[in-house]
């Protein structure tokens, strides 16, 4: 059964406000920030494009609030099922990746020395690790899970291609984790990441094709 305290107003409340934290540490090291902040790191980590100082802080902070907001007010209102650990992986991914990505963007203008990729990388990685765990465990959603419409409409099938999904999430966390600190951490990242996905794709198609033909026969 859904855990309503976990998808309830309070906790939307909470976990915003911990959305907002980036934004005291900008405010914190307001002195110390230039009068643009990099809002978006290139490829080779070149910047983008910036804010002024004050929108620099709050822009992205609320951005994450809002899509809080949105998120956890979906899950509130759907009458999914989830395990009690999913349903808190989900309550606190968008808060702790708005923690993470928002203080790297107040303190690597003040000299947090780190290509943008790395953390990135890190981020990613840690949370391909987490959801492969639980995606083997995820019943026919409309909300989590690797989707698809002849995907969704086949338990046997949704359930095969979640295991693989997850299978192949932890697979590439952890290679990702190991060498997103390094110069070709981005290459692997492209390298493992793109054609896991169109696994997954034929993967799903060829099971759904086979579960099709196997009950045409019956």
């Amino acid at each position: 059964m859904l855990n309503h305290k976990l998808f309830s107003i309070k906790n939307i409340i909470l976990t915003s406000v911990v959305c907002l934290l980036p934004v005291v540490l900008g405010f914190v090291l307001w002195d110390k920030l230039p009068e643009e902040i990099p809002q978006q790191y290139g490829w080779n980590d070149q910047v983008n494009w910036t804010l002024p100082k004050f929108w620099g802080i709050i822009t992205m902070p609320l951005f994450m609030v809002v899509i809080n907001v949105i998120y956890l007010l979906s899950l509130r209102v759907s009458k999914q099922k989830f395990s009690p650990k999913v349903e808190t992986i989900m309550s606190w991914i968008i808060p702790l990746l708005s923690v993470t990505l928002g203080s790297f963007m107040i303190l690597k203008p003040v000299g947090f020395n780190i290509d943008a990729f790395c953390i990135i990388g890190f981020i990613v990685s840690i949370l391909f690790i987490i959801i492969g765990n639980y995606l083997p465990k995820t019943e026919p959603n409309p909300v989590v899970g690797t989707r698809a419409p002849w995907i969704n409409n086949n338990p046997e099938v949704w359930s095969k291609t979640q295991r693989v999904s997850g299978i192949l999430l932890v697979i590439i966390g952890i290679i990702n984790l190991v060498t997103c600190f390094f110069p070709f951490g981005k290459y692997v990242f492209v390298a493992t990441v793109f054609p896991g996905i169109i696994f997954v794709i034929i993967y799903s198609l060829v099971i759904s094709k086979k579960s099709n033909k196997a009950t045409e026969e019956k």
